[in-house]
């Protein structure tokens, strides 16, 4: 009964609980070829990775699409080294590395910016990292053409 208190007097006094914000660096998706035609299901660049708390929740992913195209993406994460994906293959992951995923956020918000546009996935997704690192790759969900010098960027935002 006395957790129901405690979340009582906090709706009473308007006292909210919150946990420290951390930012990954802004770092390229490295391995994407330019001028390069994709089709959706394909690994879209190779291996990426995420310095971060040993643990926490991935609040919001960040990726950066300075090419203006708003394809969704899928972002599968993992808790260890895994074995990637060619860039512009159709994406494959071994069953002994599947062990290793603790999830996918799915990039689908937009905001078209004129220019470029910024996308975003909310996936509230909770992990452990041994090694304070996460490791990723993206999945395509349609046909990008990416122009050189538009390498699009990526972000992950943990509490």
């Amino acid at each position: 009964m006395s957790i129901f208190k405690d979340i009582l007097n906090t709706l009473r006094t308007g006292a909210v609980v919150t946990s420290p914000v951390y930012y990954t660096q802004v770092t390229g998706v490295p391995g994407i070829g330019t001028a390069v035609a994709y089709t959706a299901g394909e690994a879209f660049g190779t291996i990426i990775t995420f310095d971060v708390p040993k643990q926490g929740t991935i609040a919001n992913v960040v990726f950066l699409d300075y090419d203006d195209e708003g394809i969704n993406k899928d972002l599968v994460l993992f808790n260890g080294h895994f074995t990637h994906t060619a860039d512009n293959a159709a994406m494959a992951i071994s069953s002994g590395d599947l062990r290793k995923a603790i999830g996918v956020a799915y990039i689908n918000s937009w905001s078209d910016l004129a220019a470029n546009r910024i996308g975003q996935a909310f996936p509230a997704l909770s992990y452990k990292a041994p090694q304070g690192k996460l490791f990723a790759q993206l999945v395509t969900r349609g046909a990008d053409n990416i122009a050189a010098g538009a390498l699009p960027d990526i972000f992950l935002v943990v509490v």
